[in-house]
This record gives structure tokens, sequence and C-alpha cells, in this order.
């Protein structure tokens, strides 16, 4: 594959990496100031302290929660392709936020084949529309599973699975794993969930 026609998700994730480190540079230079604040002369004044642990406060806690959600690792993936079969569409987010937004998006909604069982799952890949359409009923499509498939309820992660490399020319809008989901970044070619770590990677 060339460099031209590497997937978007690559060249996303490229970019977040450098605004990551970017974050913790930021966290170290204003820890750097704060610990010289107590040993220069003059030292700094409280309310000049009081504004740098306040942002260096804020700093973290977006750090944290973006590790949560973006950075950790997520649960171990069966990486055999497995076919898939479209049998509908679930609509999500249809109901408007605390400031009255309503952003609905469709999961698609698969029937797969996993080791002789027939999973209905649905793909955890936000599709967006302009690829949608190629998602029609009885369409197939291949997918990873993840390996864990005794988990409960409609939202376990064995009711989600995602999109193989082989379709990295779909374009998506993010992804829906349950409690971790990426919305609202540019929509692109290949898949950001396939760029984060599983817990069997490197086995």
């Amino acid at each position: 594959m060339s460099q031209d026609s590497l997937p978007d998700a690559i060249e996303r994730k490229m970019a977040d990496r450098f605004t990551y480190r970017g974050m913790w540079i930021a966290v170290v230079v204003l820890g750097a100031w704060f610990v010289i604040g107590f040993i220069r002369s003059p030292e700094a004044s409280w309310p000049e302290r009081m504004i740098v642990l306040i942002l260096l406060g804020a700093l973290l806690l977006v750090v944290t929660v973006d590790h949560v959600f973006s950075r950790s690792t997520l649960p171990a993936l069966d990486r055999t392709p497995h076919r898939a079969i479209v049998t509908g569409r679930t609509q999500r987010d249809t109901e408007p936020d605390s400031e009255g937004v309503c952003n609905p998006y469709e999961l698609v909604s698969v029937r797969v084949d996993v080791d002789g069982d027939s999973l209905d799952a649905q793909i955890a890949d936000i599709i967006d529309p302009a690829s949608l359409d190629r998602f029609v009923e009885g369409s197939q499509w291949f997918v990873y599973a993840f390996e864990d498939r005794d988990a409960q309820g409609d939202d376990a992660w064995h009711r989600r699975v995602i999109l193989t490399e082989q379709h990295d020319d779909v374009i998506r809008s993010g992804y829906n794993l349950t409690t971790r989901t990426l919305r609202g970044g540019l929509a692109g070619t290949g898949s950001d969930l396939l760029l984060r770590r599983f817990a069997n990677d490197g086995r």
C-alpha cells in the first residue's frame, strides 16, 4: 500500500499521538513552573500558584479521561475474519442531550457465524452516511469478534464486532464500544478501533 493510499485513520492516529505528547509536555512545564515558583526570587504569588494549579489539574483530568476512553487496553480480539450478514440497523442517540442537541447515528446489525455459533451483534464502527448505503440487508462483510463471548447483556463486549482491514475503504465517523465511544472527530477511511491496543496483542 502506497503512502498516498493509507487509510485516514492512520493519519488521525499520528495527529492524536502528537496532541497527546503535547498535553504531557504542557503538564511537565506547568509542574516545573509551580515548583520553581517556590525557589525563585521573588517567589511566585499565591494567585499565580492557584492559576497554575487549576490549569495543571484541568489538564491532568483531560489526559486521564483521554487515556481511559481512548488509550486503555481493550479486551482480547480474535483476529480471525468471520463473515457477517447485515440484518438491519439500530438508531442511537435519538434523544436530545442536556443542551438540547440531538446527534443520531446508526449502528449496523449483523449475524455472524463464530466457531459454529450464530451470533447477533452490531458493528462497532460507526459507518458514515457516505458509506452507509453499502450496508443493505443481506450484504456480507468480514469482521473480527472479541474472544470473550460469555459476557451478558445486549451491550456487552461480545455484542460488538469490528470491520476487518479488508474494508478500510469504508468511511467511518467514530465507533461505539458500549462504555467507550468515539464521536465528533473527522470522518474518514480506515479503522480507529484496530489501531487501539488489545489485551492479546503481542502474544
